[in-house]
């Protein structure tokens, strides 16, 4: 939910970030399935829907922990308390779910990985945290970073308001701290990163060093709060300049630059797509085509956790088919994403989702209520 909105309303500009997010996730996921046949690079890979979901996701979090700050009336460890099993029960039961279908895959090999011993890190979500722990589950990497921000970032918050008692403050402290705190982290791991691949394993991919994508979206929910007038103001010009930004940042990407990737690259790109929310949360209607896009919002979870575990079992069918095989097999699978992805959130996903309501219900009165969707 944007700032300021009714709890029921959907944001249809947030939608649509969200299901771009997943629609470049999936695509980048499965683009060489066509290099056979298909070998020109387009570039849209370049464009890392992983990110978009981070800010995304700071900026509904934050939001959501800003109104539970201002909730005065509430202990401190009620508010918490019902912070936290919100978020867990919209995650975790996806989470576990798939997590469990990926043990059960590589032990079955039917999708490439490793289980040992550490597997059972992945159960605590210290896979990625300080060091790579590439086993099977290859998509979980961000979520872990994901649920280690809904842990930290409450704490810090509530640290910061311990000591200077003004939530306007705290959560600019809190928010900058976790921006600064992992981009100073980045700057000493680039010495160890010398090809993409060890980019993508020791920088992208660490806990401790991405925490600042999503700290971005935090401070753009801060700014929405206290200066409301600005940033229905110059949502325009704030969009245009984050365009400019991001494909500036993008642009200078490359196997030349790993440097620039490893310390530079997510300041940069978090900063610029953090612009774009003042144009994206003051869309609000989806007008007569944005069913698709909402439905692909809500789905979107599921189909991050579906695409790859499909991916795996369609990849065999691939081997020497023809180019109109090919074709066929490549839209089945995006088929089957959404379609096993619908399934998912409706059957499995949704019912946790009402659980959360009624746990709210027994942890805050009806009158102070925090009620919110995202």
């Amino acid at each position: 939910m944007s700032i300021g909105t009714s709890p029921h309303t959907r944001i249809f500009g947030l939608d649509l970030l969200r299901a771009v997010a997943i629609l470049l996730v999936v695509y980048s996921h499965a683009d060489d399935l066509l290099y056979r046949f298909f070998s020109v690079d387009t570039g849209v890979s370049d464009v890392d829907g992983v990110d978009l979901f981070f800010v995304l996701s700071g900026y509904l979090i934050g939001g959501i922990l800003l109104r539970t700050a201002l909730q005065s009336s509430i202990p401190w460890h009620l508010r918490l308390a019902d912070f936290w099993q919100r978020r867990w029960f919209r995650t975790l039961p996806n989470y576990y779910l798939f997590l469990l279908i990926n043990i059960a895959m590589v032990h079955f090999a039917l999708a490439p990985g490793l289980i040992n011993i550490n597997t059972l890190a992945y159960f605590v979500f210290l896979q990625n945290f300080m060091v790579p722990l590439d086993l099977l589950f290859f998509e979980s990497w961000s979520l872990a970073i994901e649920e280690w921000f809904y842990l930290f970032f409450p704490l810090l918050l509530l640290v910061v308001l311990v000591l200077c008692r003004n939530v306007k403050f705290a959560f600019f402290t809190a928010a900058l701290i976790m921006i600064v705190f992992s981009t100073v982290m980045r700057f000493p791991a680039y010495h160890a990163v010398d090809s993409m691949f060890k980019w993508d394993l020791l920088v992208r991919k660490i806990v401790l060093l991405r925490l600042d994508t999503i700290g971005f979206g935090a401070l753009a929910a801060w700014v929405h709060y206290y200066f409301s007038r600005s940033w229905e103001r110059y949502k325009f010009p704030l969009f245009i300049v984050g365009l400019v930004g991001f494909s500036i940042a993008v642009w200078l990407r490359g196997d030349d630059r790993l440097w620039y990737m490893s310390a530079c690259y997510y300041s940069f790109a978090g900063l610029s797509m953090a612009l774009w929310l003042p144009a994206l949360s003051l869309w609000i209607s989806e007008g007569k085509w944005g069913g698709p896009i909402t439905f692909l919002s809500k789905i979107s979870y599921a189909m991050y956790l579906v695409n790859l575990p499909l991916r795996s079992l369609i990849t065999p069918l691939l081997e020497d088919s023809s180019l109109a095989r090919t074709i066929m097999i490549y839209t089945l699978y995006w088929v089957l994403c959404i379609a096993f992805a619908s399934v998912v959130y409706r059957f499995w996903e949704r019912p946790f989702m009402e659980l959360r309501k009624r746990l709210s219900k027994r942890l805050l009165t009806p009158s102070t209520e925090v009620t919110v969707s995202s």
